[in-house]
């Protein structure tokens, strides 16, 4: 029989190795876990709106080339001239929001070359513009196989920039793996380690028992977080379903524009796009829902008005199909604690929202305001709809999954429920006033530290 004074020792030993492998897995577990965020958060913030901005900015390319074509057959730059030049804005717009993103290795080269093609596709614009104008009819012709051959060229560096952030991603993704697999293992060997130590220890004395299932409990504890961040991660990694799904849909319209005799192909190849458009569509709330859900940047700021500005830029043309008036009103160009991604994404939800609500009604307007408000800059997103009908709970709006009797379109309603996690995460505070005239959707969030 073993002595209480070896007992005693056997027991201070077994248990001192059981902190002490905890301690490891616990220590190793949140180092894989930083490696995962970090890796996970670059697909989120970077490589995913890189993909998205430079799809989008080879679909306006696209878009721009087929404009410039009717106009010269048209031989009316007067009527095409407008419209051309949205669609210039458009893809302005789009390459100017990948630009603020930050380039994976490689990406500087392919952008050098990009931009350097970009540069001669105004001009190949403007060229066959004159030309049309002019009634040179030569000189147009000439300038519309230059501006095709550019197109082709910032087409392939587009599409060669798409590859690079898809790659980064998939090897963002291979390095994420191989932390959970790791971190799996080392947990395995130590929680092993554990249970075995806790139960020599606890042959030994009662006491040990107790200090076994504590240990158990916490390790539980470890094993549900890892779950969750698993959770996250195939949340996050969802963003590579949306890659196919826009090449198809590319594809799909250049059927429809290739075959304007072939009515039954067309409407064939329309069911297909917007059956691809609403998948697309659920995909992007699930991905703003959960990223809403993460913590905010340090340091990070924007200035309200300028992102307000952009995404009325990117609304407007929507405005103008439901013939809408669309208004920023800038009382302020504070800055204040949150990413311009973030404040896009709050501000894109509210705007597309009271879109939706006035299309169809006598008057169409939607005016976003932007305010100082003691400490805070406090944005407005008033429209001329129907308002919240009777007997709805404004807060209950912000639920997930929660949508209005009367929602318009299809939707999970996820939309001011991603509104709600981003203001609510950056220290800030969100309502809505509702009238017959319409609805006033308003978010106050702290200007940031200078």
């Amino acid at each position: 029989m073993l002595s209480l004074r070896r007992v005693d020792a056997v027991l201070i030993l077994s248990f001192a190795a059981v902190v002490v492998a905890f301690v490891i897995g616990t220590v190793t577990s949140q180092l894989r876990t930083v490696e995962i965020e970090r890796a996970a958060l670059s697909i989120q913030g970077d490589a995913a709106p890189s993909i998205r901005y430079l799809a989008n900015a080879r679909a306006e390319l696209r878009r721009l080339q087929l404009l410039v074509h009717r106009a010269l057959e048209d031989r009316a730059t007067e009527d095409r001239t407008p419209e051309i030049e949205s669609g210039r804005a458009l893809l302005d717009a789009e390459i100017a929001a990948y630009r603020k993103l930050p380039l994976y290795p490689g990406e500087a080269v392919i952008w050098r070359r990009a931009e350097s093609a970009l540069s001669r596709l105004n001009g190949n614009v403007t060229d066959v513009l004159d030309a049309v104008s002019r009634g040179d009819v030569r000189a147009a012709r000439g300038a519309e196989g230059r501006l095709d051959a550019t197109s082709e060229e910032v087409a392939r560096e587009l599409s060669l920039g798409i590859d690079a952030n898809t790659a980064s991603a998939s090897e963002l993704a291979g390095r994420i793996g191989d932390s959970r697999r790791r971190g799996a293992a080392w947990a395995v060997e130590l929680d092993a380690a554990g249970v075995l130590l806790a139960i020599f220890a606890a042959s030994l004395a009662l006491r040990i028992s107790h200090d076994h299932a504590r240990a158990l409990g916490q390790l539980h504890e470890v094993a549900e977080r890892r779950a969750g961040e698993l959770d996250a991660f195939a949340t996050r990694m969802a963003h590579d379903i949306r890659n196919p799904l826009t090449t198809a849909k590319l594809a799909l319209d250049e059927i429809q524009r290739q075959a304007p005799g072939e009515d039954r192909i067309r409407r064939a190849a329309g069911r297909g796009s917007r059956a691809i458009s609403h998948t697309t569509g659920m995909i992007e709330a699930l991905l703003e829902f959960a990223r809403a859900g993460a913590r905010p940047s340090v340091g990070a700021s924007a200035c309200v008005a300028d992102v307000a500005d952009e995404i009325a830029a990117v609304m407007r043309p929507r405005a103008e199909e439901i013939g809408a008036r669309l208004e920023v009103r800038a009382g302020s160009r504070a800055r204040v604690g949150c990413s311009a991604g973030m404040l896009s994404s709050v501000l894109g939800n509210l705007v597309g929202n009271a879109l939706k609500y006035v299309d169809g009604g006598s008057e169409r307007q939607v005016v976003v305001s932007i305010d100082d408000e003691a400490g805070d800059v406090r944005v407005t997103v008033a429209d001329t709809g129907p308002g919240l009908p009777a007997g709805v709970d404004p807060r209950a709006l912000f639920q997930p999954y929660v949508r209005g009797p009367d929602a318009r379109g299809r939707g999970l309603g996820l939309g001011l429920a991603t509104v709600s996690r981003i203001v609510e995460a950056h220290h800030g505070r969100l309502g809505v006033d509702s009238t017959a005239a319409g609805s006033r959707f308003w978010f106050a969030l702290p200007r940031a530290r200078v």
